[in-house]
């Protein structure tokens, strides 16, 4: 952003030309002290990619042993005889319905599945002697094959008759880069339970369990990690390609007095121009607002059912002086950073109140999504601003919905006062970007919420094979069984719409009903769409 920054300065000469001096010769000893430790410092830094992979593969697999460990606290006390009966079923498709990763919830007796929460599937299944048999007396079925999952193998965990059922491989899809080999293995056994990418059988021949374990393979030139569960029975196995760092370190000595020439002067540049010019981040985004650079395009949104807009999420946008488009995307992270993000919320209200005083009127029915920021909710001055807005345009409550990404909700105790204050002056809250950090579920059954928006990269996956595409229908029916409002961001395709739709789904904003509109078009798309 900063190349877009026009803030003039005078140069000296003689403070500028030592500057770029004493640079150039810090950048010509830091790299060549660099070739020494790049081999050092490139390992580190991918064995904690592959750490933080493994972690998240683990997390996984220690919140489906909580699932199993809540279904069987919770029928612990259920006689035999009364496992099957309509309401302990109905109970199972809870928790089938809540557990991310869960395909089933099912009572086994004599290896045989007697009853599920998905009956036509599972039903009447014999599942023959277990796998594994764990200290705890859990018994592990492994390669289940049924007719609606023919391209995966299931996995079953069972506990004093009543078990889990999932798909192993969906732990270690949409986690991590594409160039990360994932596997999941048997430490005893040593055997391959389900793997993404390249794994060799001879490394799992050399873990040993409890203690991570770090090595070059030399001959397919790869770096292993490995790290078990809790209960040092499961173990991971991530690997990514070790380029030839010999091979890199010749072909940069070649390039590299030209390039430490570019650095230097590079740094030099930079270094004096942040000297002439301190916080010139913050101050570019100061003086946007005083000079009315930012503008608001509203998304529809629509009901899917009638076809008509029913409200509008406000979006931020950034067009300079001199013409230039800045991305939210960069300038949003930038003003949190700099501390200037109020602002510019406070610039939102403020444009709001102007563009959508009409169709706050004309429309009672209608309402305006407003974006806010963890710091807003710090502020304290988010409620004044929400009572202006409200004083200023004659809206009802109902017709301003603040929507707060996960990180609004950080700050549990702030942010619980905040939403609580927000909803008594009858105002909604949304969570947005929903199911893309790791507190999600907590978050819904800790605040008062109204309206849940599914994340884009879910709507995406809606219709195809992939694995998040469960994860989509996991949110939607969490959100059903909360009593929340649901809005699907990012609905490109009539099939996506379809889909959404029949699974209850009621509203959608994406580029298949219409892109975002400056303040005039969307006048004259919402008088069509009413």
């Amino acid at each position: 952003m900063n190349n877009l920054l026009n803030i003039g300065w005078r140069n000296n000469r003689v403070f500028t030309g030592i500057t770029i001096l004493l640079i150039l010769l810090t950048a010509f000893v830091s790299i060549f002290l660099s070739l020494m430790i790049a081999q050092k410092q490139a390992i580190s830094k991918e064995t904690k990619h592959l750490r933080e992979v493994t972690t998240g593969v683990l997390m996984r697999m220690d919140a489906t042993r909580t699932q199993l460990t809540n279904v069987v606290n919770h029928f612990a006390s259920v006689p035999e005889k009364e496992a099957c009966s309509p309401r302990h079923i109905q109970k199972m498709q809870e928790f089938n319905i809540t557990g991310f990763f869960l395909q089933a919830v099912a009572h086994v007796k004599d290896n045989r599945i007697t009853c599920s929460s998905i009956s036509e599937i599972f039903d009447g299944l014999v599942l023959g002697q277990p796998f594994r048999i764990e200290p705890d007396g859990t018994r592990m079925w492994v390669n289940i094959k049924v007719a609606d999952w023919q391209n995966h193998h299931l996995v079953m965990m069972e506990k004093a008759g009543w078990a889990i059922v999932l798909v192993p491989s969906h732990t270690i899809e949409a986690l991590g880069s594409s160039d990360v080999s994932v596997g999941i293995f048997g430490i005893e056994s040593q055997k391959l339970y389900t793997s993404r990418g390249h794994i060799a059988t001879d490394w799992l021949k050399r873990y040993q369990g409890k203690q991570a374990l770090t090595f070059i393979d030399k001959q397919r030139h790869m770096l292993v990690y490995m790290a078990s569960n809790k209960l040092n029975l499961t173990g991971v196995v991530t690997a990514i390609p070790l380029e030839d760092i010999n091979d890199d370190l010749t072909s940069f000595i070649q390039i590299l007095i030209p390039l430490v020439i570019v650095v230097g002067i590079s740094l030099g540049g930079i270094f004096v121009y942040m000297q002439k010019t301190r916080y010139s981040t913050k101050s570019a985004i100061l003086r946007a607002l005083a000079n009315n650079e930012f503008y608001l395009e509203y998304q529809p949104i629509i009901h899917l059912e009638t076809n008509h807009c029913v409200g509008a999420e406000a979006l931020i946008r950034w067009r300079t002086s001199d013409n230039h488009f800045i991305s939210p995307d960069t300038f949003i992270p930038a003003a949190e950073a700099s501390g200037v993000i109020c602002q510019i919320t406070q610039r939102v209200f403020e444009l709001v109140a102007k563009d959508m005083y009409t169709a706050l009127n004309m429309h009672k029915h209608f309402y305006v999504g407003i974006n806010i920021s963890s710091q807003d909710i710090r502020s304290g001055a988010l409620l004044p601003m929400i009572e202006h807005l409200k004083k200023s345009t004659g809206a009802q409550g109902n017709q301003l919905l603040i929507e707060v990404t996960e990180r609004g909700f950080l700050d549990d105790e702030e942010a619980l006062t905040t939403i609580k204050n927000i909803r008594e002056c009858g105002v909604m809250v949304a969570i947005d970007d929903f199911g893309t950090g790791y507190s999600s579920l907590s978050y819904l059954t800790k605040f008062q919420l109204d309206y849940l928006k599914i994340d884009k990269i879910f709507v995406d996956s809606v219709g195809t094979d992939a694995v998040t595409s469960h994860v989509a229908f996991h949110i939607i029916e969490m959100a059903k069984t909360l009593q929340l409002g649901m809005v699907a961001e990012g609905v490109e395709t009539a099939q996506q719409a379809k889909i959404l739709q029949a699974r209850g789904v009621k509203y959608v904003q994406g580029w298949l009903f219409s892109k975002s509109l400056k303040r005039k078009d969307f006048y004259n798309y919402l008088e069509k769409h009413t």
